[in-house]
């Protein structure tokens, strides 16, 4: 046999076991990420009953339909934890790491925001676990959903009082 027989058998054997070995450390990885979330929800689940929430439900499934040139495409998102502390409900969501918990991280932004709009909570939560800390997130766009607030009411009553008074100012007889 020619020494090319041996190169290129070398070269596939080489190769078939480069790609094994990263998909074994791909897979360790993977596992490693996931049983490190498993324990940080763990901690926040006690961190969060510490400081007065009632866990409702966790890994919480909702979906929605997104259509796309009129055809409807399903999406599913899944929240770590609803919680409730008082007559509000929050969804939590739990983030170890570096830079995860961040609100710099636009991945953890956009995640947040989707919540929002999926689950419509009273309020959104960040448990940062590197921290040990519950942070809770506002978005400015929550307050213009209720643009019928106490100031138009106020004027509204206001409007509604000169109308009666001119009404009843200019009544004939």
């Amino acid at each position: 046999m020619s020494y090319i027989y041996y190169i290129i058998s070398g070269i596939i054997i080489g190769a078939i076991i480069t790609v094994s070995y990263l998909r074994y450390i791909k897979k360790l990885k993977t596992n490693k990420r996931i049983n490190r979330a498993k324990k940080s929800e763990i901690k926040a689940v006690e961190l969060l009953k510490k400081n007065g929430f009632e866990i409702i439900d966790i890994q919480k499934e909702n979906t929605y339909t997104v259509f796309v040139d009129d055809k409807p495409y399903k999406a599913t998102v899944k929240a770590d934890m609803i919680v409730k502390k008082g007559n509000k409900t929050f969804v939590a969501e739990v983030k170890s790491g570096e830079s995860a918990p961040s609100l710099k991280s636009i991945d953890t932004r956009r995640q947040l925001l989707e919540y929002y709009l999926v689950y419509k909570p009273g309020g959104l939560l960040l448990i940062d676990m590197e921290k040990n800390k519950i942070r809770k997130v506002e978005y400015s766009i929550a307050n213009d959903e209720h643009p019928f607030n106490i100031c138009n009411l106020v004027w509204c009553a206001v409007f509604l009082f000169a109308g009666f008074v001119i009404g009843f100012l200019s009544r004939s007889g």
